[in-house]
């Protein structure tokens, strides 16, 4: 039977316990996915084709469920190129942790669980990744070359179709795992690309041009080149190896031809797919060229024949390039056959990566150079499009890590911070009150208010520099430029003497951690633009002015410089001559996109032993201001009440509330509950207040609930004001971020007078 399955995002199969699970994944996924019920003969008379999509199967399960049926039906699914995931939903705790992930299940999450639900929408999320990668695959699957993931962790070895074609065999006989996968390499070869692997894995030495027969499908071997690279953890050990492989076996056969006759070599010379040349060993001139290096450079054969091998180059080779070229040539010469990669020019002046498969032949009693090449374009931009996603995923990763860090550490720093600075204020003003003037108290409780205020401004850093950004699209920055400069000083200070030169108060439309993200990765660069750590002639210098409707950023050392070679690859991905820890070469091509996003650009001017300046454009917001955000003439803190409202504080720390009476308690008449629910049963008893204080994050009811469970209750929208030490989860975030619009967050650390202000001004407006 046929359902239309691909109209879900999810399907819930209908187990015992559906019900429950279905209103749970609809609960986590909301309308921003379509769930739905899925019959279990339904599910085993699915018709599934190749590239099929199913989506996420979410399986119910209640006690120990017998789940082999659907194991084996999941494989054969899988195996048959459905695309599907699948998520066991436990009823209990102890269940979850009798239930094996596996080929029929990738992910086990228990209903009981307080994540249940993000772990709902982070399993589609997931799913649709690999959804989204299925274009790569296709692109592999009909690419010249073919293709292989080798997953370490699990001994998963997959081949693109394209690579099983190239083998001769069908895709589903391919190898599992790495077992399989020797048993096809020609036994004398086997040793040799066991000890290639190791050397990638142990030692970092390139997996490149990695040569070896393979057995096809008709029992003969055909002669193949694997390329590879490893993907490895924070800890730098190897976790995926991703790779590509070539066929040479009309390569090897086309050498062995040439050196038999040369009515031969003419025939595989001129029909052959590959461009060809033959060329003198002692003069480099071009003897002759076949019709496919007429499409590859784009001029005649009689144009190529005659002319110096060099001219299919481009003419200036960087020293890379020259010292691979060179060490080519010697391999050659050693070996009468090498292989390399090096762009060749076209006759339009484009030039194209190619890989050159270079070999002596004896034709007439001479000794020649033929020359085989290939258009390696498809398959570079692919190497490093699976490189610039790895890297990006898990950048990204890193950064909401971050995020989500500092946002917890701002949250349990602040709300100790807030009555240590709030007491120390409330100190300071009762010894001006009711002691003598005591010189050495006053400096004692100044030093001690400096010092907390140190520890609030960098805590207010981190939670800047680290933002998740879900909500904000603006930032300050001059202000963003300041708090990077302080962050790298730790480093910084030891290299450079850093001065700041910023004019400007306008916002831009980046976030501050984006914003922050870009300058980082260039005061970092200048940092490391310094062989010595004389601070006495190593400047940096960071100027920031308006000019018409950008912002100029400009970043401007003394220090080794760039060649002029290099200014053009520093924006290529992975790219970096950094000798340094810490360079990855992704630095400049991020933050040339970040700011490519607004509108804004980035450019580096260099000379070597003078210095490096990098020039960045930002557009400006103008933001125009309204009668409403004008501040009243007369001051709240001036204005005196003419009668003791009350106000009632909500907050699940004892001693913040404790701090908050104290200071508000000379103007208003305040009550104080340490839980939401106790202050609704007050106001459900027939108390009424003027004013209401609420803390956002809090364990039993949050501050949003309490809000909307006031406002249920007749209270004023208008009259809440609230407290945080820092939202965690996106809910509250958003709620924050809502309110703070609206001119009603004081963020902890508060001021006693700013905060009596506050709610002075919400009062009398």
């Amino acid at each position: 039977m046929e359902i239309a399955v691909e109209t879900f995002d999810c399907l819930v199969l209908d187990l015992e316990g559906f019900a429950d699970v279905f209103a749970l994944t609809q609960k986590a996924l909301g309308s921003s996915a379509k769930v739905g019920r899925l019959a279990v003969d339904d599910f085993f008379q699915l018709g599934v084709k190749e590239e099929s999509e199913i989506g996420l199967v979410v399986f119910p399960v209640n006690g120990s469920a017998d789940l082999m049926p659907f194991q084996v039906l999941v494989e054969k699914y899988r195996a048959e190129g459905a695309n599907l995931s699948t998520l066991l939903i436990v009823d209990a705790q102890h269940t979850a942790a009798q239930m094996p992930v596996g080929s029929c299940c990738d992910d086990v999450i228990c209903a009981e669980w307080p994540s249940a639900e993000h772990l709902i929408r982070m399993a589609l999320r997931d799913h649709k990744l690999r959804s989204e990668n299925r274009a790569l695959k296709i692109f592999m699957d009909h690419s010249a070359d073919g293709y292989w993931i080798w997953d370490l962790q699990r001994d998963i070895i997959e081949w693109s179709r394209r690579t099983a074609e190239l083998v001769g065999i069908d895709k589903r006989q391919g190898p599992k795992n790495m077992e399989e996968f020797v048993a096809l390499i020609h036994p004398l070869d086997q040793d040799r690309v066991d000890q290639a692997i190791k050397n990638h894995f142990l030692h970092h030495a390139p997996y490149r041009d990695v040569e070896m027969r393979l057995k096809r499908a008709d029992g003969g071997y055909g002669y193949y080149v694997a390329n590879g690279m490893a993907l490895r953890n924070p800890h730098g050990m190897p976790v995926i190896l991703v790779g590509s492989l070539s066929d040479r076996t009309l390569m090897q056969r086309v050498e062995q031809k040439l050196e038999n006759t040369q009515k031969r070599f003419d025939i595989l010379f001129h029909h052959m797919n590959d461009a060809a040349v033959l060329a003198e060993v002692e003069t480099g001139l071009i003897l002759e060229a076949n019709q496919p290096s007429e499409r590859l450079w784009g001029k005649s054969i009689s144009q190529l024949v005659g002319s110096h091998q060099s001219e299919l180059h481009p003419p200036a080779l960087n020293e890379e390039a020259r010292r691979a070229f060179e060490e080519h040539i010697a391999a050659l010469m050693k070996n009468k056959r090498a292989t390399i990669q090096v762009p060749i020019m076209r006759m339009n002046g484009e030039v194209v990566p190619a890989e050159i498969s270079s070999s002596l032949i004896e034709l007439d009693g001479k000794t020649r150079i033929l020359g085989v090449f290939r258009d390696i374009s498809d398959r570079v931009q692919a190497d490093k499009d699976i490189r610039e996603r790895d890297a990006q995923i898990q950048l990204s990763s890193h950064l909401s890590s971050i995020g989500t860090l500092a946002a917890g550490v701002a949250h349990e720093i602040n709300n100790p911070l807030t009555y240590v600075l709030g007491n120390l204020e409330i100190l300071k003003a009762l010894t001006k009150e009711n002691w003598t003037q005591n010189r050495e108290i006053e400096e004692l409780i100044d030093a001690a208010l400096t010092g907390a205020g140190y520890v609030q401004e960098i805590v207010s850093d981190l939670k800047a520099i680290s933002s998740r950004g879900e909500h904000e699209q603006a930032s300050d920055p001059c202000e963003v430029i300041r708090i990077a400069s302080r962050m790298v000083m730790a480093d910084l200070k030891h290299r450079a003497t850093l001065k700041l030169d910023l004019a400007s108060s306008a916002r831009v439309p980046l976030s501050s951690a984006r914003m922050s993200q870009v300058i980082l990765n260039i005061l970092s660069n200048s940092g490391r633009a310094f062989n010595d750590t004389d601070l006495s002639k190593n400047r940096i210098h960071v100027s920031a002015k308006e000019v018409g409707d950008h912002l100029h950023v400009e970043v401007q050392d003394n220090g080794v410089g760039i060649a002029r070679e290099d200014l053009d690859r520093i924006w290529t991905p992975f790219y970096t001559k950094n000798r340094r820890p810490g360079g990855t070469g992704l630095g400049l091509a991020i933050s040339r996109r970040i700011l490519m996003e607004v509108g804004g650009s980035i450019e580096i001017q260099s000379e070597l032993g003078v210095g490096t300046t990098v020039h960045i454009k930002i557009p400006l917001l103008r933001e125009t201001g309204s009668a409403e955000n004008k501040p009243d003439s007369q001051s709240p803190a001036n204005t005196a009440l003419k009668r003791k409202p009350s106000l009632m504080v909500v907050d699940d720390n004892a001693l913040i509330l404790t701090l908050v009476a104290k200071i508000l308690q000379q103007d208003f008449a305040v009550t104080t509950c340490l839980d939401a629910r106790d202050a609704l049963r007050q106001v459900d008893a027939g108390q009424t207040f003027d004013l209401v204080v609420s803390d956002i994050m809090m364990p039993n009811m949050s501050g949003k609930v309490f809000f909307s469970e006031m406002c249920r209750r007749g209270a004023y929208e208008d009259r809440f004001l609230f407290i945080t030490a820092g939202s965690v989860t996106e809910d509250d975030l958003d709620f924050e971020q809502r309110m703070s619009d609206r001119g009603r967050v004081i963020h902890k650390p508060f001021q006693a007078a700013k905060f009596r202000d506050a709610a002075k001004e919400l009062l009398l407006h």
